[in-house]
């Protein structure tokens, strides 16, 4: 049978594909993870890892063998972890969470000192992907969170709605709307609207506006960053709305923009953590979205209840 050891060399070459960086990550030398490769392939009787002078990829054998690792993997973790500890409400040693690029930078940079102080035996690890792949990955074990710009819509899945925030109006500085305290949604007719693209959570509620009041959605400029979206007004291209912790942090220090509030209706994203129901620290996940919807409550945003 393999060992937990060898399943997470080969957690590092699927994450890497690269042996000399998943060697690094698993503090062991380049030839002693290939030897345990090896060995694993052995075991099994069948060959996991492609590796040629250009490029490492798993096998279609080694893939699915990889995703049913994660999950042995994640499980013995979490057992170790409530073997240490006695509290079964402490959170756990080392934190996996997946967060979209328009979430992740602005909602950590506002909580993750406090996250530190309250759970300073944690260590947390980020990584970015798209809402589609983040929601895969929390689904077979390679995340224990995920922070994302929508409430997934998945039955394994428990999830708590972090805060809802308004969008805001962002427009050149030199825009008749700019000189305003507040907007109506239908001043935006016969207005460009720049947006993200599709998979984006408001971005659909930004598409009914637009119906709504006249407003045109842009199709030839679609931004894949909230930055992006950014400079695109900045340009000319267009005005946008924006979320208000975008705004709080970027916005309101830029000189060639400027953001203005939306009057009723506003559209809105609800930010999201999300993680799976079966998981062994579920109860401590609720813990850890209570603080960071904490963080946000003394920001110009609607703090909002679990889901």
């Amino acid at each position: 049978m393999p060992t937990l050891q060898q399943l997470r060399y080969l957690l590092a070459v699927a994450d890497t594909l690269n042996f000399s960086r998943a060697a690094e990550q698993c503090h062991v030398t380049q030839p002693t993870l290939s030897i345990q490769l090896k060995e694993l392939e052995a075991r099994l009787g069948t060959r996991l890892v492609e590796r040629t002078r250009a490029r490492v990829l798993l096998t279609p054998v080694g893939t699915e063998i990889a995703r049913r690792a994660r999950i042995i993997v994640a499980e013995i973790d979490d057992i170790r972890d409530i073997a240490r500890r006695e509290d079964p409400h402490a959170m756990q040693s080392l934190l996996r969470m997946g967060v979209v690029h328009t979430v992740g930078a602005y909602v950590l940079s506002i909580a993750m000192p406090t996250l530190r102080r309250t759970f300073p035996q944690t260590r947390i690890h980020v990584r970015e992907e798209k809402p589609e792949q983040l929601q895969h990955h929390l689904a077979d074990g390679q995340y224990d969170v995920i922070l994302l710009p929508e409430v997934p819509v998945r039955d394994d899945f428990a999830s708590f709605v972090l805060v809802t925030e308004p969008l805001h109006l962002v427009v050149p500085q030199d825009h008749p709307l700019a000189r305003r305290k507040s907007v109506r949604p239908q001043d935006l007719a016969g207005e460009t609207i720049l947006t993200m693209e599709r998979r984006e959570g408001p971005t659909d509620d930004i598409a009914r506006l637009c119906r709504e009041v006249g407003a045109i959605e842009a199709s030839d400029y679609v931004g894949t960053t909230l930055d992006t979206l950014r400079q695109m007004v900045a340009a000319g291209m267009g005005i946008a709305l924006l979320p208000a912790l975008y705004v709080r942090s970027e916005v309101m220090r830029e000189e060639l923009v400027v953001a203005v509030p939306l009057s009723d209706p506003v559209p809105t994203r609800n930010i999201c953590m999300a993680w799976r129901k079966s998981a062994q620290r579920a109860e401590t996940y609720v813990d850890f979205a209570e603080a960071i919807s904490g963080c946000l409550k003394p920001w110009d945003v609607q703090p909002a209840s679990g889901a």
